[in-house]
This record gives C-alpha cells, structure tokens and sequence, in this order.
C-alpha cells in the first residue's frame, strides 16, 4: 500500500460521473439487458473495492440501476418517438403546422433554396391529430419565399418519406429533426405573423453580420472566418468543398471544425483589450461574460462550442459567488445534460472528441498538479 500511495498519484473523482457513467452504460446497451446485468456487477465490484461507501451495497445497486435504466429508456423513448412520426406520416400527406425557427438560403442541386426550420405543433392526417416537439426541415424555392422567422404557418400535403440511410436517421434524431423535405411547389398559409419576435431580430442581427464581413473580407477570408468563428457552413458549403478535399488528402480535415477553442481565441483577444483597461477585475469579467452571451447569441452553435460555452459560463458564476471551480465535476455535469436533452449525442465524434480530450487534459493536469504539491 505504500509503494501504491508512493508511485501512484489519484485525483479526486467527480461526484456525478458514477452516475454518467451508468446512464452512459444504459444508453449503450437499451435493447440488451443481460450484458447490461454483467456490466452492473462488475462496475458496482470495482466501485466497492475502490470507493468507501456510505450507504449499503443494495441502496447503492439501486440507484445506479436507476440512471442506467434512465439512459436506456431516453435512447429508446427517442427512438420510438422518431418512429411513431412516420407511422404516421407515411400513410398519405399531411399537413403541418409549427413555428419558424430558422431560415438560411443555400445552393443545392444547381438550384437556390430557402431552408427553413419549423418546430412543429401539430401533424394533421384526413383522421387523426399528431402532437410532436421535433423540428422538420423544408427546402423551397428561394422565389417562392414570403415567410418570415416567427411566424406560425401551416405547410398542406406534405409527403415525409423515412430516410433508408440508419447513420443519417440517427444524426436527424440527434439534431431533433423529424424530417427533411423538398418542396418544389411548396403550398403554405402563414396562420399568423408577429409584429415583433425575438426569433426574427436575432436572425436579422446575423444576416446583418454576414452581410457585413462578406463585403469587408475577401471571398477566402470569408468562407474561414464564417465556417469556424460564426459556425455557419450553410452558406459557404459550395465554395468550401475544394478546401474539405484539399485537407482530406492531407488527413487534417478536424482543422476546419468549428471547437471550443473558437470560443477560448475570442475571450484571449478582449482579456488582452481588457489588461490595458483600468477597471476593477469584477467589471472586467462581466463585460467578457456579457460579450461572450452576445457572440453565441449570434453565431450557429455545434456540440463542442456549447460545451465549452457552458463550461466559460460556469466558471464565471463560480467567480462572481466565490464558489471553487473543479473541471472535472463541471465537465461532468455539462455532458450528463447533453446525454439527458438526447442521449444519441454519445454515438457521435463530435461529443466523443470534445468531451473525453477535454476530460482527459483536465484529468492529467489535476494529476500534474498533485505531483507537484
């Protein structure tokens, strides 16, 4: 035991990551329970070994059977739910009727296209009413375009048709999209259009913003700073597909990913504004957290920049109420409420990377620095 205690140096390990990793075991495994079993009597085995328990072993058992059987009934509810959408849809057109959430103009097929996201309400067959809280992407023409972001519109015969590709059906379940449809002749009413919405203004702020940088940078300049500090691939999607198979050949496409560290280069640049500022720190930090809320306001948001965003906010409310910040229990904590808003964030490289690099240069660096204390 003293050679271990010697040689070996451990970190305190998060409070919540035993229960993370359950529901993470639970996700995994929805549709296998005896493989599930195993994994639960080895793990709570090591946990017993390892960890000095306050509770007894069957309370214990029980709650960690409870997360795991959480992850696997959220995996499967979304699964189901994704399902039930077209048992529905399939049988004949429908008509639907939701709230616009998004509106971006594109270029597929050779042909100009306005993609609007609707996050729907009701789902209207010739008998029946279906409820859904999923979203449904449309492309119609961009001349065939009179809706406005926040207006409620109901969209008639609408044909949705399940995508035979699995890995693209569990990207759409990911992303919380029932469904993506072209409509070239696109028949619609707009049930009601808001004189204001908080939709619609921050949508006109982001236009403005690309407006604005495509007619100050060049063309080049543009598609990089759009793709990787605003996170809107959308629109430079076509000029950028030379570029996406110049850096495949290379093997270093991940440099074109949007990433927490976007995020990180743009604090550094108003920290360093600010050292040459007299302000007390307090005001310092919180025109930083203020600029920050604005700058993911009005960028497009991707898995790892939320995760690091959650992560800046959190050690900013730390700061302000003098409550310690450990990465590790806060890492955890960010990653459990990605898992509980859609557990089929786990299946994806995106939170794979962002999440566990970020875990383990938080791990090595607690390590490091017990070394030396």
């Amino acid at each position: 035991m003293h050679y271990i205690t010697k040689n070996f140096h451990f970190i305190n390990i998060p409070p919540l990551l035993t229960i993370t990793l359950f529901f993470i075991i639970g996700i995994i495994c929805h549709s296998a329970i005896i493989p599930l079993l195993i994994i639960f009597f080895i793990a709570l085995c090591t946990l017993f070994f390892t960890y000095k328990w306050h509770y007894t072993i069957p309370q214990q058992l029980i709650f960690c059977s409870f997360f795991a059987l959480l992850g696997a009934y959220l995996h499967q509810k979304e699964l189901c739910n994704y399902n039930a959408f077209y048992e529905f849809t399939n049988k004949s057109a429908v008509n639907i009727n939701g709230v616009v959430i998004d509106k971006n103009y594109v270029i597929a097929h050779y042909k100009q296209y306005t993609v609007i996201t609707i996050a729907i309400n009701n789902i209207i067959n010739k008998n029946n009413t279906y409820k859904s809280n999923k979203n449904l992407i449309v492309y119609i023409p961009k001349t065939a375009d009179t809706i406005a972001v926040g207006d409620v519109i109901t969209l008639f015969n609408v044909y949705c048709k399940k995508p035979l590709s699995e890995s693209f059906q569990r990207y759409q379940i990911k992303e919380q999209i029932a469904s993506t449809i072209f409509e070239n002749n696109p028949h619609y009413i707009i049930d009601y259009h808001p004189a204001w919405s908080i939709r619609r203004w921050i949508w006109h702020q982001k236009n403005r913003l690309l407006d604005g940088l495509a007619a100050k940078l060049s063309p080049v300049g543009f598609q990089f700073f759009t793709s990787l500090f605003l996170g809107n691939r959308a629109c430079v999607k076509e000029s950028l597909e030379k570029t996406n198979e110049q850096f495949k050949t290379w093997g270093i496409s991940h440099f074109l990913a949007r990433s927490g560290l976007h995020l990180a280069l743009f604090i550094i640049i108003w920290q360093a504004i600010f050292c040459i500022i007299p302000l007390p720190l307090l005001y310092k930090q919180m025109i930083i957290s203020l600029l920050s809320c604005i700058y993911f306001i009005l960028t497009w948001t991707s898995a790892p920049f939320t995760r690091s965003f959650a992560l800046f906010m959190l050690n900013k409310f730390c700061l302000f109420t003098k409550t310690p910040f450990h990465l590790l229990h806060y890492l955890t904590v960010v990653a459990f409420c990605f898992l509980l808003y859609c557990p089929l964030y786990l299946f994806f490289l995106d939170f794979q990377l962002s999440f566990a690099l970020t875990f383990a240069l938080a791990w090595f660096n607690q390590l490091s620095t017990q070394h030396y204390l």
